[in-house]
């Protein structure tokens, strides 16, 4: 079984930087190989990023979760803000 889930940007296309695009991205398979799952990066755009992640609704939250905790820190000390919405 396998479930979906996407993070949507705050604010305008932070994605279509292809350096946030890269470590957002790496991070997600990172943190599926981190925990033993299996996490593909279905879509990427410049404003969202889905993931299907093998497991159950509740792992992929989770995953999200990690995803969105890790990055958003990472761009807050790059660009002194934060890349995702909390919807």
């Amino acid at each position: 079984m396998s479930s979906g889930v996407r993070l949507n940007a705050l604010v305008g296309r932070p994605l279509a930087d292809v350096g946030v695009r890269e470590i957002v991205t790496s991070t997600a398979e990172a943190i599926g190989e981190r925990n033993g799952i299996d996490v593909r990066v279905t879509f990427v755009g410049d404003d969202a990023i889905e993931l299907e992640v093998e497991g159950s609704q509740l792992t992929a939250t989770a995953a999200a979760a990690e995803l969105r905790r890790l990055t958003d820190q990472w761009h807050r000390g790059r660009y002194d803000a934060p890349l995702w919405s909390a919807t």
